[in-house]
């Protein structure tokens, strides 16, 4: 009896379909949020999320689509978990792909499938969060940042940053600023330690501040990267000084911190450069610097970034 030829179904390509339809059920059912998969012409989004209202709507009655949206890069299989730190992972890509995701129109967010756990772990893909690795780069993927209800807020925050017109759509509250600022903050801080080989329990005060000035110099980036002598005249302060604070030699004032923060937005305005509303947020940079200074509430974050790793 002679034997058909079959089509030959590639191990990897059933894993990579695992991921997709395990990121579509986490986040219908977990997030609520809708998924839309990117079925044709592919090349480095494979799907779009958009965020659902969850406010003031009693329990079971239908939620408002918000139209704010995420494009979504999912990546399955052992091989993306073995670049490891006791923190998560480090992703690996090309200076290609990197392009591609800081130009999309929409707000990146990198997800990886773990198949034995059936897990997903994510983390957005910007200017903060990238890496240069050699002639490629990399992305820190946070064990905290699971896949679940847990992480709505925090996921879902590049996709309500979206402006029309350059104006927020939103105006922050001081609960959802202090919310962010712990979560860019912590953020910073998975970035930092996991390059040096260290937990988040073992992260000083002086790693704490070292993360502020990497904020600092990504809100100094955004606005265009003004020179230092231009933000002496605008804050009057020296420009030794202000370097130092930029490079994390030293540790500025919660006063001097809402100086530079609002002389560093006035110089993206003067140059027509569009600044976030979060970055903005006095009361945000405020926070951040609080944590940054004092150890108990550095003690606060790690027991967030601790909740935000167990099961919800």
């Amino acid at each position: 009896m002679r034997r058909c030829n079959l089509t030959v179904v590639a191990p990897a390509h059933l894993v990579d379909r695992a991921g997709v339809s395990r990121a579509a059920y986490l986040v219908t059912t977990q997030l609520g949020w809708l998924f839309r998969e990117q079925e044709t012409s592919d090349i480095g989004i494979d799907a779009q999320i958009e965020v659902v209202d969850e406010a003031d709507y009693p329990a079971g009655a239908p939620r408002r689509g918000t139209g704010r949206l995420l494009a979504v890069q999912i990546k399955s299989g052992t091989s993306r978990f073995t670049k490891s730190s006791e923190l998560g992972w480090w992703f690996y890509c090309d200076a290609s792909h990197i392009e591609y995701w800081k130009n999309h129109s929409l707000p990146v967010a990198l997800m990886l499938f773990e198949p034995e756990s059936e897990q997903i772990y994510w983390q957005h893909v910007n200017e903060e969060t990238i890496v240069a690795a050699g002639n490629s780069y990399k992305v820190f993927v946070s064990s905290r940042n699971r896949l679940s209800g847990a992480c709505r807020d925090e996921l879902g925050i590049p996709a309500r940053r979206q402006t029309d017109g350059g104006l927020v759509i939103t105006k922050p509250t001081r609960g959802s600023s202090v919310r962010q600022a712990d979560y860019e903050l912590a953020g910073a801080i998975d970035l930092l330690v996991a390059s040096m080989g260290k937990t988040l329990e073992e992260a000083t005060p002086r790693d704490f501040r070292f993360a502020f000035a990497a904020q600092l110099r990504a809100l100094y980036r955004r606005a265009g990267a003004p020179k230092v002598d231009v933000l002496s005249v605008k804050t009057g302060y020296e420009v030794a000084k202000l370097t130092a604070y930029l490079e994390g030699a030293t540790h500025p004032s919660r006063g001097r911190v809402v100086a530079i923060v609002e002389a560093l937005v006035e110089c993206a305005h003067e140059k027509g450069i569009k600044i976030p509303g979060y970055l903005m947020d006095v009361r945000a940079w405020e926070r951040m610097w609080r944590v940054s200074d004092r150890p108990g509430m550095q003690k606060i974050v790690k027991n967030k970034a601790r909740k935000g790793a167990s099961p919800s």
